[in-house]
């Protein structure tokens, strides 16, 4: 039977959409300023984020970008086996301060999907929460 998961995280930092934005746009470009662990590498394809031809990699996962609101959103659709859903971040500004929020909806297959997910679960989790915590030191510079 088929596992439904639905895992959110979320902060809420000092800056603007449109930095902030920026940042999570060179996740995994040689531009890269937030993402957390250079030994668990997070990569990107070249070029503007186009929907249906960006791609990127991480932890055994690929995905396809879906859908961009510049200063709002990105949803990346997950291409990898036994698994079917999105991941995104969200941005909700207020005044000076942004609520970032990274949120990982899907379905698991009964045998690839959720061997996958159990053995990636701890690091999607410590690279979401570093991610944020170096987002908030680059956005203190």
């Amino acid at each position: 039977m088929p596992t439904p998961i639905d895992v959110i995280h979320e902060r809420t930092v000092t800056g603007t959409a449109r930095r902030i934005f920026q940042l999570l746009t060179e996740l995994g470009t040689s531009q890269d300023a937030i993402w957390p662990f250079p030994s668990q590498p997070f990569m990107r394809s070249a070029g503007p984020l186009t929907p249906g031809v960006t791609e990127e990699w991480h932890g055994g996962i690929h995905a396809v970008l879906d859908e961009v609101e510049p200063e709002r959103r990105i949803v990346w659709r997950v291409d990898t086996e036994g698994i079917e859903g999105t991941h995104a971040f969200e941005l909700e500004p207020d005044g000076r301060r942004v609520t970032v929020r990274h949120r990982l909806s899907a379905t698991l297959d009964d045998t690839q999907g959720r061997l996958l997910w159990r053995r990636t679960q701890d690091q999607h989790d410590r690279a979401i929460q570093g991610m944020f915590d170096k987002l908030e030191r680059v956005l203190k510079r």
